[in-house]
């Protein structure tokens, strides 16, 4: 049971109401694209080459708003053409998709996809073509949600597919062996509950919910039953008393890797670990126990929301809560998390996080990868920076906090994202085919600026960091860079653009690498 679960069963007594201005939108905007671009980087620490090359686009960006539909998308397809013997060609998909369609009163049916292009030769996050050490990531969920009432009673439910594959060759590189190749996974919840002043002063909710991951790297299996109750004691009219009490039962296993005559695991063609079919599932994670918390609710205001809790889990103390505010044309939302997760988990959770028609993908525009945060001013936004570092097949306990902001006004837009988390590994005992070491930290800013000069001009600035803390023999690295683009309709349909910008590398003892790039392409909008 992830922390949004039980925060569901509270702040479902006051839910959050779309802004009113959001409900009286009305758009369809669909733009499809065709662009075309050449990019040249130098170093300017580090050695290497100048490389050049060249990019070619297709592409579609989608803001749908009816009375019944809801879509935000911007995907992208990239051919690039490399220039001289140290670049090859490359394809490289990436985007967001994220839609909700009403099929009847309180009856919804959700989807959403991402894909996008991350390195593994450690490097995490850094910008610059590596052609030999990039991983194709894709994530993708459906599912159908209810929210109504029977009677006097709020009734919730939903169930969500998901889905996560990278693509890659992990034959070199730091996840040799342990890295992530794809797994399904399945999360069902309801609840059934009463609002405080209906029966009683008292406000009850029941709920529960099953989730289970089938993950391809040594057949695992992750498992998570858990049922609680829930109660609201309101002491004001903006602030209330909360807390809860249940049962959880998670178990994690897998089989063992095929060892040859030497006793190594054997790798595959493809860098991963090889099943033993025939070996017996081990049991590598089990949590058995009665769980609970309590806490506060405050909300002053239908676009203000803050809830903090304290209680027990995993054997130990946990910390969760979320503050989301709502203003005209700009939204705050914080979290705090703790819980069990995997890559899958985390990958598919944050691709279902991801709502609205307003979406902000800012794209590197000399990769064409998005930068990691898809900004949204009404509060349907994500930062996928976290999931997308130190990618590896083991479960962990994630704990972290992660922050969002998204505003507009006038010419301007800005969103800034920010968070920190921890990973502490779980993998069997006298046994380390994953992960070598304990634990992973890693923190994360994005910032996006964008001010539209005129009808025919605009510019986009945004500055990013990662710093990877990693465990074990692998590289902690920090990355940063920045960039600045210029855009100008050169006719109704045709738009050009320029951009300059510097990315930086810094893994351990090795040599800072620092490149220095610059783009001029031109788009076709149809």
């Amino acid at each position: 049971m992830r922390a949004s679960h039980f925060l569901m069963s509270t702040v479902g007594f006051w839910l959050l109401a779309v802004p009113a201005h959001a409900q009286e939108r009305r758009k369809v905007e669909v733009a499809p694209y065709l662009g075309i671009d050449q990019v040249v980087v130098a170093p300017i620490e580090g050695g290497g080459d100048v490389l050049t090359y060249t990019n070619v686009t297709a592409g579609v960006t989608a803001s749908v708003q009816t009375r019944r539909l809801e879509v935000g998308a911007d995907v992208q397809y990239n051919h690039s053409f490399g220039w001289g013997e140290q670049l090859s060609d490359q394809d490289v998909i990436s985007g967001i998709v994220a839609g909700r369609l009403a099929v009847a009163p309180g009856l919804a049916l959700n989807a959403g996809a991402m894909a996008t292009r991350v390195r593994t030769d450690g490097l995490s996050g850094a910008a610059v073509r590596n052609d030999d050490l990039t991983s194709q990531v894709y994530a993708a969920y459906f599912g159908p949600s209810y929210a109504g009432r029977v009677g006097d009673l709020n009734v919730n439910a939903s169930y969500r597919l998901g889905y996560a594959r990278v693509d890659d060759d992990v034959n070199v590189g730091p996840f040799r062996g342990g890295g992530f190749a794809e797994s399904w996974t399945h999360d069902l919840m309801g609840s059934v509950g009463v609002s405080p002043g209906v029966w009683m002063p008292l406000g009850l909710v029941a709920s529960a919910g099953y989730s289970r991951e089938e993950a391809s790297q040594l057949d695992q299996r992750f498992e998570d039953k858990w049922g609680r109750l829930d109660a609201t004691l309101p002491i004001s009219p903006t602030l209330a008393l909360v807390g809860g009490v249940g049962y959880e039962d998670i178990a994690i296993s897998q089989r063992s890797p095929l060892l040859d005559s030497n006793g190594a695991p054997v790798i595959s063609s493809s860098g991963r670990y090889v099943t033993d079919e025939s070996s017996p599932r081990q049991l590598i994670y089990e949590f058995d126990d009665i769980i609970w918390d309590v806490g506060v609710l405050w909300r002053p205001s239908r676009r203000t929301s803050l809830e903090a809790r304290v209680g027990e889990r995993y054997g130990g103390m946990t910390y969760s809560g979320s503050f989301i505010w709502h203003g005209r044309n700009q939204s705050l939302a914080l979290v705090v998390f703790d819980g069990i997760d995997s890559f899958g988990r985390v990958i598919t959770s944050n691709v279902a996080s991801v709502s609205g028609s307003d979406l902000n993908v800012v794209r590197n525009p000399f990769t064409g990868d998005f930068t990691g945060c898809a900004f949204s001013v009404t509060g349907g936004g994500q930062c996928f920076n976290d999931a997308l570092s130190g990618i590896t097949a083991a479960n962990f306990r994630y704990r972290g906090v992660a922050m969002q902001y998204a505003a507009e006004r006038g010419p301007w837009a800005m969103g800034v994202g920010l968070g920190y988390s921890q990973r502490k590994f779980v993998t069997p005992s006298g046994e380390t085919v994953f992960v070598r070491g304990t634990r992973d930290q890693n923190w994360y800013g994005n910032a996006s600026l964008t001010y539209h000069v005129d009808r025919q001009s605009s510019i986009d600035t945004a500055v990013y960091v990662n710093y990877f803390d990693a465990s074990g023999a692998r590289l902690d690295v920090l990355n940063l860079g920045a960039f600045t683009s210029y855009y100008r309709l050169v006719s109704r349909n045709l738009q050009a653009s320029a951009s300059v910008g510097v990315d930086s590398a810094k893994a351990d003892d090795l040599d800072t690498v620092i490149s220095a790039m610059g783009q001029i392409g031109l788009r076709y909008n149809f």
